[in-house]
């Protein structure tokens, strides 16, 4: 089973409601059996959502409790996060998953480039988001996706 971000699969979740479907992973994917998950829906946030930002560090931190993530409107959107990595973990898990394919520049699946609070695009980083770092920090080998 692999693992990957539900709006690389094509479906409308991310936190501006769009897709970011990517066919050429579709494609090499075949016909292999695929998880989709959107962590920020399994954690209860809508869709459309403002969007979120890390303050405070990236993924690892958050899942330490060293960091947070807050919303455009200023809601601490922690809890939230928290849980649908956790959910996440869980499906991972249950599903046996042996590679996991996360959304590119997500507060959840980034495991790459990710915007942190107060830095413009242009400043763009390498951290983690909170999936990302709970699923990795577990074992599971994550490939970041544009």
């Amino acid at each position: 089973m692999i693992l990957v971000s539900a709006c690389l699969c094509g479906q409308r979740c991310r936190y501006d409601g769009k897709t970011k479907e990517n066919k050429a992973l579709m494609s090499r994917l075949g016909q292999q059996a695929i998880l989709p998950v959107c962590p920020e829906e399994l954690g209860g946030l809508p869709t459309p959502r403002p969007a979120c930002r890390l303050v405070g560090g990236d993924g690892a931190d958050v899942l330490a409790g060293r960091a947070r993530l807050v919303d455009e409107t200023g809601a601490d959107r922690t809890a939230a996060f928290l849980k649908g990595a956790h959910r996440t973990l869980e499906l991972a898990r249950s599903h046996g998953v042996r590679r996991c394919f996360l959304k590119a520049k997500s507060p959840s699946c980034g495991s790459k480039q990710l915007a942190l609070q107060g830095v413009l695009p242009e400043g763009y980083r390498p951290v983690l988001g909170v999936t990302a770092a709970l699923l990795l920090a577990n074992g599971f080998p994550v490939e970041e996706i544009p």
